[in-house]
């Protein structure tokens, strides 16, 4: 019943992970828009996959992060810089779109693309912990020994289904390739932006 209810929790948290547009599903829609259906499939399951393990560290370690803070602090700082530079490289991108004809191809597979893009999310590991630690606090989740499980398969499923949302919704997105390419960057560009800013003030003004 435990491992239920984690997958349960799990799943949710998972979905409201990918909910919002952000790097993830965005690059799953491009790659469904360059090169089909499946090739976005294969692209929300590699980044899923990698949701699944960060869950999964998050959960794990979860009584370890409460009591040593200077390991998320850490993660934050990193994460500022990351940030940053993303949002320079989107824009960089923005402002010389490539024209492309449609189908065409990103270097590598798309299922490696998915793994790369999500494991370039490293603010998933503080997301699950603060939001697993928070429903543990409630009663609604169970962070005994091995019950970290239900919630990485949740989060799996959870992400696996707001992704392919995504996918299956990318013809309807836009029209033509170039424009999203373009419009989509500039987004990624301000998104990560805004989040180097805020986690700059999270960590030295509150």
């Amino acid at each position: 019943m435990v491992f239920v209810n984690n997958l349960f929790w799990g799943g949710v948290l998972g979905f409201i992970g990918v909910a919002i547009p952000g790097l993830i599903n965005v690059t799953a829609a491009k790659v469904t828009l360059r090169q089909g259906v499946w090739a976005g499939v294969m692209c929300a399951l590699g980044a899923a996959l990698v949701v699944f393990v960060q869950a999964k560290v998050a959960v794990g370690f979860a009584k370890y992060l409460s009591s040593h803070a200077e390991v998320l602090t850490n993660i934050k700082k990193v994460a500022i810089l990351i940030f940053l530079v993303l949002s320079v490289v989107f824009f960089y991108q923005a402002l010389k779109p490539k024209v492309r004809k449609d189908g065409s191809r990103y270097p590598g597979t798309p299922f490696l693309r998915g793994v790369a893009t999500a494991g370039m999310n490293i603010m998933n590991i503080p997301f699950y912990f603060t939001s697993s630690a928070y429903l543990d606090a409630k009663n609604l989740l169970y962070l005994a020994s091995f019950s970290g499980w239900g919630v990485a398969f949740g989060a799996f499923a959870g992400s696996l289904s707001g992704l392919l949302l995504y996918v299956y919704m990318a013809g309807g997105l836009m029209q033509k390739m170039t424009s999203f390419d373009r419009g989509a960057n500039f987004f990624l560009s301000g998104l990560f932006l805004v989040l180097a800013v805020l986690q700059w003030i999270q960590l030295y003004f509150t």
